[in-house]
Parts: structure tokens; C-alpha cells; sequence
């Protein structure tokens, strides 16, 4: 049978028709395209395809400021058309598109093809989807490399360009979630949307469709370094909460996946990022686990020389020392386990919570939480669960998370199941827009933030805040966020959307022009373990009005 080479300028095109469309459209549409695809043999296109539509792909370190500098130079505009055609736009990709030169795209001798007369055959520049994803994935924080892809585009038609800017930006911004690849996959494979959902909890998107290409199902097995997406809570109302139930305290540090195999320990972060020589103190307790092979899903948090937990703040200094050493004395801290995601070798992630509990409940640093056999209705059980929330905020922590009993582990997924329920406070997870400088002693530093959400629009602001950052803080800010000004205007400096806050408010309150705004937020926390996707919407927000 034939090979089929998915050409990058098709993708492109299906991309700029499929945008703003319903998701149940672009299934249909995705399936149509690439029918013939499904029955190539050895070489499956697709799943570089899925991998972009996903966004599942590696950190390519290119700031929007050096991207657009670099494409700048490539259109040959002056730099104040730049910045307007960007302005016009709000959108990078979009301002290229508008400033394309129309230049045609080059012929070149492919594949060394010959016609009757022995002549080279010249066919239109061709890029396929391997090589473009290739580029995608290309670390850009060396300037070489970042020419490498820049000339790249040069050679693009203008459509190609386009697309290709939006997804090495990350900003594809066409609608399409990492859930609706999912439900894509599903229908274009023919499979079950729960089973796709459980093979992407155990293996990433490409090799995933490398098994359903060949008519086989992907292992759902964990190994030792093989990071999953952490499961994560969300706030719910008392009449939504799990009706079997298990509650545990809510512990105010940063969440970890620790993973052990022997004497050998690994620490992730919530991004996947590998930490493990920030917490030599916590590697040793785990060696003395009583199991060879385990995943654990915890949280680590700085605690008082009483044991007691500490403000979240000092988890900073700990995280950002050079000198390790020195921040175990000033910073120490515990580990606490409330999930495990592996256990001798095998997989728990398909077991009911309850059951997933019964095989690490004899290790030591476990969370603390209800007694199981308090199980019962939650709505006619709700005050033994409130004193135990009051013993919770006693203690000095965060809250409480009421767990489904019957739930399995959903990675990546914000789950109805798990249930945060803390302090009537308003708390949001924002990321910053603009920065100004302060006055007297925070003159030197960036003393205001404006923090905004995600909305349709890409953000949308909620106001500035100004307290509750640290001296360390205001400095570890500014040297980041100088690196990703954007422009100026009337001291105001607009910065790329990378740094995200965790503020806590009184109230959200809303003007007579509908403007929505926070009453007396302050910074709580740097919020380096989220992404910006992570971050709260306006329709969160606007629930909170409510």
C-alpha cells in the first residue's frame, strides 16, 4: 500500500477552517481530512498531528519578545509596524499574516525525481508534519537554533505561517482543549472515550496513536521516572460534595510526586519538573519506605521548630537556595502522602481511592484524615465533617478536601471528586499582565502587578495588587519580569503572561460599567508550580460575584 506524507501546508489549511468552529464540527472535519491515513502502513502522521493539536510538547524556551523581534527582522518592518500591526491584531501570528510580504513559495528538485527527458522535476517547497513538529519541539533559547526555525518560516507560505507561529507560541488559541484531542482521538480511531482517557493517564499522545495506528492497544503500566500529570481538586458547594466520602486535611505547601525504586528517589514537581536535590532531607525518609517500587502523590510544606506548620512564603526560600544546606536550616520542612499512584511495580491508578489507600496506610507521613468508617451520606453527615474542617484550621492548615471514595485517579484532570473547602476568603490563581515601579523603598523593584484571568478574549484584568510580597519576592519578581516586558506606556510596563500569583481578596465587586475588581487582594504566593492554563477564569470569577 502507498505511504502517505502528511504535508504540512494541508494541516495549516484544516487548522485556519477548523478554528472557531464547534467541537463536534472539527471531529468531523479532522476525520474527513485524514481518512486516508488511518490504513498507511509503518509510517503514522497522525500521531505527530495529535501531538501539536494537544500541545504536547516540549518546553522550546521562546519568549514572545525575541519571537517577535526575530520575525520582525525576517519581514524586513520597521519595528513601530510591528508593534502596531501586533497591537491591531492582539495576536503575533495574526500581525505576520497581515505584514507577509506575498512572496511564493520556493520550487525545489525532490527527491531526485526525473521526467521522461531526464530532467530534474521541480515541485513546490514541501514541508511535512514530522519536520515541522521536530522544529516545534527545538529548545530556541540558543539564538542559532532560534534562527534555525525562523528560516524555517521564512520559507512558509503565509497560511503555514501562521499556524506554525501560533503553536510554537503555544498560543494556538482555536478552542481545542487537551480533552476535545481526546474525544477527537476516540472517534477518529473508533474507541471508547473512557479507554482513550486511560490510556492518556499511562502514555503520552504520540505513542498512543503509534499502538491504535497498528491496531493495538497501548501498556497501561507505571515505571520508575515516568512522571503523570497530578489529579487536582476544585471548590464546590456542600450539596456537591462526594457522597461516599474520605477527608483530609488541606496542607498549605506545593504538591510532589515522589517516585522510588530501591534506594533510588526521584521528586517532580507539579509540572513534571525533577526537584529531588532541593529535598535531600525528604529522600533519605523515603528510603526507608518498606516497599522496592511505589509512586507517591503528596505535598511537601515548611513547618515551625515545633512541627507545626509555617506560612507558605518560606517555601521560596527553600525552593530558590543555591546553597542547599543552609536552606534545610533556615526552611525545614514535611512530607505528607495522600495518594499513591503506583505500588511494586504495578499500576493503581484504575482502583477506586479507597482501595488505592489500603496499600501504603502502614507507611509513616501520611496525611491526616477521617477515620474511613465515618463513612456515610455527606448532606446527613456534614457536621462531623465541619469539626473535623475546625480541627483542620486549628492545627494551623489550609482547609480540608473531601475525596470520592469510589473515584480512580484522573490525571491532569480537575476532578468533581476532590473537593477543596477552606476559609470563606476569595482566592484566585492570576497571572501578571503589567508591572510598575514602586516608590521609596520599592523604588528599584516592580512595587504593583495588574492580574487578570482567562476569558475568551485570551485575559482579562481584575485589578493591580500590591501587597503581601516579601522583599525577596519583589526582587525575584522584577529580574524575572524585566526579561518579558513587552512595551511601555505612562511607567506601566506590559509584560508576557508567565508569572502567576495566588491572591486572596475579601470580595469580587463589579462597577456600573461592569468592570470586575477584587476588594483588598494581596499577594499569598508565586505560584511556580502552575502553568498558565492552570490559572482561574473570568467565569470563575463571575460565580464568586454571585
Amino acid at each position: 500500500m502507498e505511504v502517505k506524507i502528511m504535508i504540512w501546508k494541508t494541516v495549516a489549511n484544516l487548522l485556519e477552517a477548523m478554528d472557531g468552529k464547534t467541537p463536534t464540527v472539527q471531529a468531523k472535519m479532522i476525520c474527513s481530512a485524514f481518512e486516508e491515513y488511518k490504513e498507511t502502513p509503518t509510517y503514522n502522521p497522525m500521531s505527530y498531528f495529535w501531538e501539536m493539536l494537544a500541545l504536547d510538547l516540549k518546553p522550546n524556551n521562546i519568549a514572545e519578545k525575541r519571537a517577535t523581534k526575530r520575525l520582525q527582522e525576517m519581514l524586513g518592518v520597521h519595528e513601530e509596524e510591528m508593534e502596531t500591526a501586533v497591537y491591531v491584531h492582539d495576536d503575533l501570528a495574526e500581525a505576520v499574516y497581515y505584514l507577509d510580504t506575498g512572496k511564493k513559495t520556493k520550487s525545489v528538485q525532490w527527491f531526485n525525481e526525473k521526467d521522461e527527458n531526464g530532467q530534474p522535476i521541480m515541485r513546490e517547497y514541501t514541508f511535512f508534519i514530522g519536520n515541522v513538529v521536530f522544529y516545534l519541539n527545538m529548545d530556541c533559547s540558543d539564538a542559532a537554533l532560534s534562527k534555525g526555525v525562523i528560516n524555517l518560516i521564512d520559507d512558509m507560505s503565509a497560511i503555514e505561517r501562521k499556524w506554525f507561529i501560533r503553536y510554537w507560541l503555544r498560543k494556538p488559541r482555536n478552542g481545542i482543549s487537551r480533552g476535545n484531542v481526546l474525544k477527537f482521538m476516540a472517534k477518529f480511531y473508533g474507541k471508547k472515550l473512557s479507554d482513550v482517557k486511560k490510556d492518556a493517564n499511562h502514555n503520552s499522545i504520540g505513542s498512543i496513536t503509534a499502538y491504535y495506528h497498528n491496531g493495538t492497544n497501548p501498556p497501561r503500566n507505571l515505571r520508575y521516572g515516568k512522571f503523570i500529570k497530578p489529579m487536582l481538586a476544585k471548590e464546590a458547594p456542600k450539596s456537591k460534595w462526594p457522597r461516599k466520602y474520605i477527608v483530609d486535611y488541606k496542607y498549605d505547601g506545593n504538591r510532589y510526586q515522589i517516585h522510588k525504586a530501591g534506594l533510588n528517589i526521584m521528586i517532580y514537581n507539579r509540572k513534571g519538573k525533577i526537584v529531588t536535590d532541593q529535598f535531600p532531607d525528604v529522600v533519605e525518609i523515603v528510603k526507608q519506605y518498606s516497599v522496592d517500587e511505589a509512586i507517591f502523590d503528596g505535598e511537601i510544606y515548611p513547618i515551625n521548630p515545633d512541627g507545626s506548620p509555617a506560612e507558605h512564603k518560606k517555601m521560596g526560600t527553600r525552593v530558590h537556595s543555591k546553597d542547599v544546606q543552609k536552606a534545610i536550616e533556615r526552611v525545614p520542612v514535611a512530607w505528607v502522602m495522600f495518594d499513591c499512584l503506583m505500588w511494586k511495580g504495578e499500576s493503581l491508578m484504575e482502583m477506586p481511592f479507597s482501595q488505592r489507600l489500603e496499600f501504603f496506610e502502614h507507611l509513616p507521613n501520611q496525611a491526616h484524615r477521617m477515620p474511613i468508617q465515618n463513612w456515610n451520606n455527606v448532606l446527613n453527615d456534614a457536621d462531623a465533617i465541619m469539626l473535623f474542617y475546625d480541627e483542620a484550621i486549628r492545627n494551623g492548615f489550609e482547609g480540608i478536601i473531601i475525596k470520592d471514595a469510589d473515584l480512580i485517579y484522573e490525571a491532569g484532570k480537575r476532578s468533581k471528586g476532590w473537593v477543596k473547602y477552606k476559609p470563606p476568603t476569595v482566592e484566585l490563581d492570576v497571572v501578571v499582565l503589567s508591572v510598575s515601579y514602586g516608590t521609596g523603598n520599592r523604588q528599584n523593584v516592580f512595587g504593583t502587578y495588574e492580574i487578570g484571568v482567562k476569558s475568551e478574549d485570551g485575559f482579562t484584568s481584575i485589578g493591580k495588587v500590591g501587597t503581601g510580597f516579601s522583599d525577596t519576592d519583589l526582587v525575584y519578581l522584577t529580574d524575572k519580569l524585566q526579561k518579558q516586558i513587552v512595551s511601555r506606556k505612562d511607567g506601566v510596563y506590559a509584560v508576557n503572561p508567565v508569572v502567576i500569583l495566588e491572591v486572596k481578596s475579601d470580595l469580587v465587586s463589579q462597577d456600573a460599567k461592569g468592570n470586575i475588581g477584587l476588594r483588598f487582594p494581596r499577594m499569598n504566593r508565586i505560584r511556580e508550580d502552575k502553568f498558565v492554563e492552570d490559572i482561574d477564569t473570568l467565569e470563575t470569577v463571575m460565580e464568586k460575584l454571585k
